[in-house]
């Protein structure tokens, strides 16, 4: 869709319905083969050691986003944008700028994981385990720097343009 002309109602929902559902089902389910891997090849892969620890910070970092998101920011960027005033205008600037920061941050541990894991390539010798764990760490990052732009480029901007109307 074009997200710059829809409704920002609709915007949110697809975040949320495509987005915030992707991370919810796939960091749980992603969780046990990261470190199923580690303890596996650990001793021969040092490097798997931070990769487990970086993912488990994004992990619940990335958890806790979502929930303030939904129940806490979300409503309050869709209510500001229905009714703007300059009482919920610095909530929203507020709002925004935290999520923002917390953006930076989760894009930073997987940057870094990308780094560690030589840009998701597995080694010559690893398992089918181990290359599942570096595909689905690809798409993670994919779909996150998606989530991320929405947010960051489209849906903060189009907010804030309402305070300056």
């Amino acid at each position: 869709g074009n997200w710059s002309e829809a409704p920002l109602a609709d915007l949110v929902d697809h975040i949320i319905n495509t987005h915030h559902r992707y991370l919810n089902e796939e960091l749980p389910q992603l969780s046990p083969y990261v470190t199923k891997v580690l303890r596996v090849h650990g001793m021969h892969h040092p490097h798997l050691s931070r990769v487990h620890k970086l993912f488990h910070e994004l992990k619940t970092e990335l958890e806790q986003h979502l929930i303030k998101e939904e129940t806490g920011a979300f409503p309050l960027i869709l209510q500001f944008a229905d009714n703007p005033s300059p009482e919920n205008q610095e909530a929203v600037e507020r709002a925004i700028r935290e999520l923002v920061n917390e953006h930076d941050a989760a894009g930073d541990l997987m940057k870094e994981i990308r780094e560690i894991t030589n840009d998701f390539t597995p080694p010559e010798d690893a398992c089918g385990t181990y290359r599942l764990v570096y595909n689905r760490l690809a798409a993670l990052e994919d779909d996150l720097f998606t989530h991320i732009h929405l947010e960051n480029n489209i849906l903060f901007p189009r907010v804030l343009a309402a305070v300056k109307a």
